[in-house]
């Protein structure tokens, strides 16, 4: 059974077509983190990264080196730079960017715009899709209106939306993308709560979602969900 489990702040391990996939990996600095690092040791295939801030990059170096056979999915440019400053070989990189489907050994992956700011590549969300179930971690962004684009061309299952406002969306906003997303199953927010700055009630995406005739989950650092 395809497995999504979100472990704080933007960070998002899934289980799906047989992959262990991890998305926008911070864990060592990441203070909600229900895992160390070495629990990602040598069990790790694809490791997605949608923007080069520390808080989304994270762990990825050093994760790519104790897992020697993952693959890392990002923009093209962003694998330049990790390549050129950290040695990591490209015949381990999935180059992209913002366009359609890539096949991963039988899961479809895509880069999405996002509206952000970053240093080394523009910003992105990311699709994930296998075992009929299609996910969407938009990565940080801010409100804009070709979500309705990514909703209509990939049709989301799942929609793992930020918002915890100041550096992204906020609940309204979030829950805005939402209605135009129409995931078929669950929004569920990302990116809240790691530190005051980004201090929000969860509960206040919940109602807004439900006003506009959609669902949201919320989970906990280190709950599941199957998908």
């Amino acid at each position: 059974m395809p497995q999504l489990r979100w472990l704080g702040h933007a960070a998002v391990e899934l289980n799906l077509g047989g992959k262990h996939i991890l998305i926008d990996p911070m864990i060592k600095d990441n203070p909600v983190s229900p895992v160390k690092l070495n629990y990602f040791e040598n069990n790790l295939n694809l490791i997605i990264v949608t923007h080069d801030h520390y808080d989304h990059l994270g762990d990825t170096v050093e994760l790519m080196k104790i897992n020697p056979k993952a693959y890392l999915f990002a923009t093209y440019d962003l694998e330049n730079y990790l390549a050129t400053q950290f040695n990591i070989p490209w015949e381990r990189m999935i180059p992209a960017n913002v366009g359609g489907y890539i096949d991963f050994d039988g899961i479809k992956l895509a880069l999405t715009k996002a509206v952000h700011s970053s240093e080394h590549s523009d910003p992105t969300g990311a699709i994930v899709s296998g075992e009929g179930v299609t996910i969407y971690h938009a990565g940080d962004t801010g409100l804009f209106e070709d979500m309705k684009l990514i909703g209509e061309i990939f049709k989301p299952d799942y929609v793992l939306l930020p918002i915890g406002g100041r550096f992204t969306m906020d609940p309204y906003q979030a829950a805005i993308a939402v209605e135009m997303l129409k995931p078929k199953k669950y929004a569920i927010p990302i990116h809240y709560n790691t530190w005051d700055l980004i201090k929000v009630d969860p509960n206040d995406f919940v109602k807004e979602v439900s006003k506009r005739g959609y669902k949201a989950l919320v989970l906990q650092p280190g709950q599941s969900v199957e998908l």
